[in-house]
C-alpha cells in the first residue's frame, strides 16, 4: 500500500474543508488515516473525539487533508461529510498503481432559507476543546458547548477519586476556540441523582458545586440555588433530560420550570418526547426547545440533535447573539433540516394577542434541507396535528387557515421514516386572547402531581443535615404547586 494524500476542498472556495471522512473496501475493511487506528475505544469517556463509530461504519475527522496507506487496484468506497447543509460525497474508485492524491470538492446546496440559521450543540462531555472544534467544523455546528462535569476515575491504585474534565477550560461567556466560524465554549453540567441535572451556560464564572446528594453528600442544596447562581451570573439555564422519572421521583425541575427558573428544555435523540413538553407548554410554560447531542463517547456524533437559532444580518452572528435568541424562545431542535412556522407575521418565539376568539389566522411551515427527506410535515396546535402533509424531497410548505377559539399555541414539526435520524420541530408561537394564555386543567393537574411526589421524596427521603435547607425546598414546590393552581380553568 501507498500513502495517498488526500484533500477534499469547499468548491467555492478552492480552501480544504473540514469533514468526516470514511474509506472501506468492498470487504468492509476501513483504512484509517496516519495518526490514527481503525481500532479506537467507544465507551464512555475513552479518549473521546476525531474519530466516529456508527454501527460497523468507522469515520475519521480531518481538517480537510490527510494522507491515508491505502491498496490500489481493488475497488474503493470514499464517502465524506460536512454537516446537514452540504451533500454528502460518495465516490466508488479503483487507485491504478502509483497513484498518490484524491482530491474531492463538497458542492454548496441549491437549497436556502431566507434567513440565516445557526446551528449549535447544547451539550457534549470528554471532547478535548480541539476534538470539539473540528468536529464542529465538520458537523456544520457555529457553537459547540462542551460541558465539564463531575465522574469517577478509576486509578490504578485501585482507588475512585472525583474528577471533572475540562473544568480547568472553563470560558464561560467567551468562546475558547474559534475557527472559520465555529467555536466551542467550555461551561458546566450540574447534577444532582434525584432531583436532575442542569447545563449552565453562558456564566462568566462556574457555579458550584458541580454535584451533591447521593450515598456520600447530602441534599442540602437545590437545582434553584443553581439556577438563580447560572442567572445573577448572566447565564442560561437549560433543563438536562427534562421530565425523567426513572428514579420513581420527577425531580425539581418541574417546579423551577413552573417559577420561571428554567430558559429551555434540553432534547437529544434519546429523549424526542414531544408528548412532554406540549403538556407543558399547555400548562401555559411556554419554554424554548434546545438540541443537543450528549455526546460522551465516540458512538455518537457531534450535532446528532442541533439547535437552530435565526440570526438576523444587521445583528451578526456572535456567541452572545446566539445565545440571546436561545434565551428569547426563537429556537428549534433538529437533527438537519430547517424547518419555520409563521402565525399571522408572527415566528417562533413571538406571542400573538387576539382580542376575542374565533379568529382565523394565516399559518404557514417550511422545511428545507440539503438531503432527501421523506416523512410526515405537521403544524401543531395545543398538541394537536391540525394540518399535515406527507412529503418527498428536499423542501415542503404547508399553509392553512386555522381557527382559533381558545388561548393556546402553535408550532411545526417534521418526522421522518426513522425518528432520530430525520426529525426537526420549532418552539412555540404563543396565541394570547385577552391577555390570557392557555392553561388546560388536565396539564396543569398532572404537573402539580409531578411536583406532589418530589415534595413528599424531600418530605421522607431527601438527606438534609440542615432543616433550614429541606424546609426551603418545601416551600419551594408549594410555591409552585401553588403558582399552577391559580387560573387553571381552560
Amino acid at each position: 500500500m501507498l500513502n495517498v494524500h488526500v484533500r477534499i476542498n469547499d468548491a467555492l472556495t478552492g480552501q480544504p474543508a473540514a469533514c468526516r471522512l470514511r474509506i472501506s473496501d468492498l470487504s468492509g475493511r476501513h483504512y484509517a488515516p496516519l495518526g490514527f487506528s481503525v481500532d479506537f475505544p467507544r465507551g464512555r469517556n475513552e479518549d473521546v473525539g476525531g474519530r466516529l463509530a456508527r454501527g460497523t461504519e468507522y469515520w475519521f475527522y480531518i481538517d480537510g487533508a490527510c494522507e491515508i496507506p491505502l491498496p490500489s487496484g481493488i475497488p474503493l468506497l470514499v464517502e465524506a461529510w460536512r454537516g446537514p447543509d452540504f451533500p454528502s460525497l460518495r465516490r466508488e474508485m479503483t487507485l491504478p498503481e502509483g497513484q498518490m492524491a484524491i482530491r474531492l470538492s463538497f458542492e454548496r446546496s441549491g437549497v436556502t432559507s431566507a434567513r440565516a440559521w445557526y446551528a449549535g450543540d447544547l451539550r457534549c462531555h470528554f471532547l478535548t476543546p480541539h476534538a470539539a472544534l473540528l468536529e464542529a467544523q465538520a458537523e456544520g455546528l457555529s457553537v459547540v458547548q462542551l460541558l465539564a462535569s463531575e465522574t469517577v476515575f478509576p486509578a490504578q491504585d485501585g482507588l475512585s477519586y472525583p474528577i471533572a474534565p475540562n473544568l480547568l477550560a472553563f470560558s464561560g461567556q467567551k468562546p475558547l476556540l474559534e475557527k472559520n466560524g465555529s467555536l466551542v465554549c467550555v461551561n458546566t453540567l450540574n447534577q444532582h441523582p434525584v432531583l436532575g441535572s442542569l447545563s449552565l451556560l453562558h456564566c462568566h464564572r462556574p457555579v458550584f458545586p458541580l454535584r451533591f446528594g447521593g450515598p456520600e453528600s447530602t441534599d442540602d442544596w437545590s437545582l434553584a440555588d443553581w439556577c438563580d447562581q447560572c442567572h445573577r451570573k448572566r447565564g442560561l439555564v437549560v433543563w438536562v433530560d427534562p421530565f425523567h422519572t426513572e428514579t420513581g421521583v420527577p425531580g425539581e425541575g418541574w417546579a423551577d420550570l413552573v417559577l420561571g427558573r428554567i430558559d429551555a428544555l434540553e432534547v437529544t435523540p434519546e429523549s424526542i418526547r414531544p408528548k412532554e413538553w406540549y403538556r407543558a407548554w399547555n400548562a401555559g410554560l411556554l419554554v424554548a426547545l434546545v438540541g443537543a447531542s450528549g455526546k460522551d463517547s465516540n458512538r455518537v456524533c457531534l450535532g446528532a440533535m442541533r439547535t437552530g437559532v435565526p440570526i438576523p444580518d444587521d445583528v451578526g452572528f456572535s456567541l452572545e447573539s446566539w445565545i440571546e435568541a436561545v434565551r428569547s424562545g426563537r429556537t428549534i431542535v433538529t437533527t438537519g433540516p430547517i424547518i419555520e412556522v409563521e402565525v399571522d407575521g408572527r415566528r417562533i418565539g413571538d406571542s400573538l394577542e387576539l382580542p376575542e376568539p374565533g379568529h382565523d389566522l394565516p399559518v404557514q411551515a417550511t422545511l428545507r434541507s440539503a438531503h432527501s427527506l421523506r416523512g410526515t410535515l405537521e403544524i401543531i396546535m395545543n398538541g394537536n396535528s391540525v394540518v399535515r402533509s406527507e412529503i418527498s424531497g428536499d423542501e415542503a410548505t404547508l399553509r392553512s387557515m386555522i381557527k382559533v377559539d381558545e388561548p393556546g399555541w402553535l408550532s411545526a414539526r417534521f418526522v421522518g421514516q426513522t425518528i432520530r435520524s430525520q426529525f426537526a420541530h420549532t418552539s412555540p408561537v404563543a396565541v394570547l386572547i385577552r391577555g390570557e394564555r392557555r392553561r388546560e386543567a388536565t396539564a396543569v393537574t398532572y404537573f402539580q402531581r409531578q411536583i406532589e411526589k418530589t415534595l413528599e421524596w424531600v418530605t421522607h427521603k431527601g438527606r438534609f443535615e440542615k432543616p433550614r435547607r429541606q424546609e426551603q425546598l418545601r416551600a419551594l414546590l408549594q410555591q409552585a404547586w401553588d403558582t399552577l393552581n391559580v387560573g387553571s380553568s381552560v
